[in-house]
Parts: structure tokens; C-alpha cells; sequence
């Protein structure tokens, strides 16, 4: 089994004071890793600050012989952005790895969310994204070389109750890991995002019923979502615009794919309701490369089936 190692990479981890990211800046650091740990250190909602908490995890990783500066930027902005990819270059000249988790949680019904509900959300988790990776992304492009990984979600995907304005933001955070994939190929930009399922502040908020948070937090602990951010960063993963959910020791890959459905020129929506079942179909499942390549593929196959 060829040992994977980070060593000499240069990481920029964002919300990694706690939670997951704290688990992945430490798997980082053994792996050898110099590792920038970005946290606000704002509360689970996205309020307040405190510097202590990227501190603490700079100075655990210190006292185990890793390599890491502290940095408390908030993410959501333009300009956190940016400063915090500057620290990266000014204390270690490079940057090789972005991993973007930092992210918070509300737990609020539908019906009594508010659009500021939703435009925070979109701020901190597709702001928090676009920002940081905006700024690394011509730094990767200048040494054509570069890892950036996402957090999406099995709410963003598949949906959550309690859980729309997070739901909505995770959801687009999918169509950008797609569309920067396809982008940074040409320049040795790999990008990838993971659906992780580790116990975090997150999940007391989402979850009220304290048995069920005791078993989330036996059976999720970060640790085990950290490997596989781990291989993603690493020069030995060659896969890019793939999503990998990641919970308790188990990781799967995505798919996002089409059937071949029902082809008829005379459409309508009675013979969508008669014929359902075809187009429901996963039969002859197809992962389109991008959204031009689901119609172009399709084409190609409706036309050699009339032949």
C-alpha cells in the first residue's frame, strides 16, 4: 500500500478550529502538511468571534512537530478572501491545497425562514467558497497545480427538513465543485467536494433529541471523514468533478447521471403521465461531463436507436 504524504504541501483549511476541519488541519500536519487554520470563531449561527480557536488548534499542532499558522479571517467576505490566502504566501511562499468547510447551521422550517435566512446561508457557504477559492485559484493557475475541496451536503443533494436556507446554499455549492472541475483541468486544477457526515456544533443544532445526538456523535466523529479529504489533496488523487459523501468509516461517490427516458416528438403531458415509467427509468444511466454533454450524448443515442 503506497504511503500518501502531504509533506511540504501548503493548505489552507477554513473553519478549522472545530469539527471536521480541526480533525482535517491535524490529519494534515501528520501527514506533513504546513497548514494554514482559518477560523472566525463566530458561534454556530455565524455570530460573534474569538481569535482563541484557530490558536489552540496551531498551537496542538506545534506540540506534535507540525508546521501551522493561525488565521481569522472571515470568509465571507471579498477581502477574507484574499487575506487569507496572502497569509498562506507570505508565511510559506505557496499554496498548494483549499479546503473550504467552514460553514453554519440554523434549524428553521420553511415556512418560518425569511430571505436573509437564505442570503446568510448563501454568504457564508457559497461566499465562504467562492471568496477563498476565487483568491487561490491564480496562484494554482501561475504553478499549474492545485487541489480545492468543497463541502457540500446530503441535505444540499437530497434534502433535510428544518433545513431549507442550508439545503439551497449546499445544493449550489454542487454546480460550482462542477463547473470549477471543468475550468482548472486545462491549468492542473483538481477539484472535488465531499458529503461529509461527522459530528460536529452543526448537528446539535440540527438535531434537539439528545439520544440522537449521542449516537450521531458515537458514530460520526470527524476523524473518519478526514482520510478522504486527505487522499483528495494528495498528489495521488487524479479524479476531479466528483463528490464524495463520507460518514462513519464509509465513502461513496456520487452520481449525478441521467436514464434514457421517453424520446417523442409529439410531447405531451398526457404521454408523460402514461409512459412515467420510462422516464423515471435509471435504465442506461449516463454521467454527462457537463450539462452540453447530457444532450449531446442523448442525441447520439436517440438517432443510432431510429437507424
Amino acid at each position: 500500500m503506497t504511503s500518501i504524504s502531504l509533506h511540504d504541501k501548503v493548505a489552507v483549511i477554513t473553519g478549522a478550529g472545530r469539527g471536521l476541519g480541526r480533525a482535517y488541519a491535524l490529519a494534515f500536519a501528520e501527514r506533513g502538511a504546513r497548514v494554514v487554520v482559518n477560523d472566525l470563531g463566530s458561534d454556530v449561527e455565524g455570530s460573534g468571534s474569538s481569535a482563541a480557536v484557530a490558536e489552540e488548534v496551531v498551537d496542538l499542532i506545534r506540540s506534535q512537530g507540525g508546521d501551522a499558522v493561525a488565521d481569522c479571517h472571515d470568509v465571507a467576505s471579498a477581502d477574507g478572501g484574499v487575506a487569507l490566502v496572502r497569509r498562506a504566501l507570505d508565511a510559506y511562499g505557496r499554496l498548494d491545497i483549499v479546503v473550504n468547510n467552514a460553514g453554519i447551521c440554523r434549524d428553521k422550517p420553511f415556512a418560518e425562514s425569511t430571505l436573509e435566512d437564505f442570503a446568510l446561508n448563501w454568504r457564508i457557504h457559497v461566499g465562504g467558497h467562492v471568496n477563498v477559492t476565487g483568491a487561490a485559484w491564480p496562484v494554482m493557475q501561475k504553478q499549474h497545480h492545485g487541489r480545492v475541496i468543497m463541502t457540500a451536503s446530503g441535505a444540499g443533494l437530497f434534502g433535510l427538513r428544518g433545513q431549507a436556507a442550508y439545503s439551497c446554499a449546499k445544493g449550489a455549492i454542487h454546480g460550482l465543485m462542477r463547473t470549477l472541475a471543468i475550468e482548472g483541468a486545462e491549468h492542473g486544477i483538481l477539484v472535488n467536494s465531499i458529503c461529509p457526515g461527522g459530528f460536529s456544533r452543526m448537528h446539535e443544532a440540527a438535531f434537539p433529541d439528545p439520544d440522537v445526538r449521542e449516537m450521531m456523535r458515537n458514530a460520526m466523529p470527524p476523524e473518519l471523514v478526514a482520510p478522504a479529504v486527505v487522499w483528495l489533496a494528495s498528489d495521488e488523487c487524479r479524479i476531479t468533478g466528483q463528490e464524495l459523501s463520507v460518514w462513519s468509516g464509509r465513502v461513496s461517490r456520487v452520481v449525478v447521471g441521467t436514464g434514457r427516458g421517453l424520446y417523442d416528438r409529439q410531447l405531451s403531458a398526457e404521454k408523460i403521465a402514461e409512459h412515467w415509467d420510462d422516464v423515471s427509468s435509471v435504465a442506461d444511466l449516463y454521467e454527462p461531463l457537463d450539462g452540453i454533454d447530457d444532450v449531446v450524448h442523448w442525441q447520439g443515442a436517440i438517432a443510432a436507436q431510429s437507424r
